[in-house]
């Protein structure tokens, strides 16, 4: 009887101790994960809108580079000969659509880049373009936004039209 008097339990002291010190633990953890998972999501946004803005950039100087005529008329800039529109007379407008992405067209029913372009709501706030006839060069510059419309990329780059033939 002796022996099981000596070997004494926890107290509920103790007990109380180790809990709130567990629970103390684990609210540590849940704010570290949390702060982790916002952390990985804005790093993988920032990442796609470089991405982005690194295949738009390509895509619009492979459309400009090699069109055709080219006339502007007030802010707009009409390129005769992108896309699939070959030989058209009215020929074709880059603009943003109302959801955020490049499309070639007035409607916006015909896009530089496919929707899976545009992930994690990415998509493009601002597109610009001036054209100088006398040297040939398109200015593109064009801002990438995400969720909260911070500016995630801006782009700013010349394209020099090479595709160009006296009249």
């Amino acid at each position: 009887m002796s022996k099981l008097r000596d070997q004494r339990g926890m107290t509920l002291t103790e007990l109380l101790c180790t809990i709130i010190v567990m629970l103390m633990v684990s609210a540590l953890m849940a704010v570290g994960v949390g702060f982790s998972v916002r952390t990985y999501r804005s790093s993988m946004q920032r990442s796609e809108a470089q991405v982005l803005a690194s295949t738009l950039t390509t895509a619009i100087s492979d459309k400009l580079r090699y069109c055709g005529s080219v006339s502007s008329t007030g802010d707009k800039i009409f390129i005769q000969e992108v896309g699939s529109v070959s030989g058209s007379d009215s020929g074709e407008i880059f603009r943003v659509s109302d959801s955020g992405e490049v499309v070639l067209d007035e409607a916006g029913e015909k896009r530089l880049l496919g929707s899976k372009a545009y992930p994690q709501g990415i998509k493009v706030s601002e597109l610009t373009m001036e054209y100088d006839p006398d040297s040939r060069i398109f200015h593109i510059a064009f801002t990438i936004v995400g969720d909260e419309e911070q500016e995630l990329a801006a782009c700013d780059f010349d394209v020099k039209h090479i595709n160009y033939s006296e009249s």
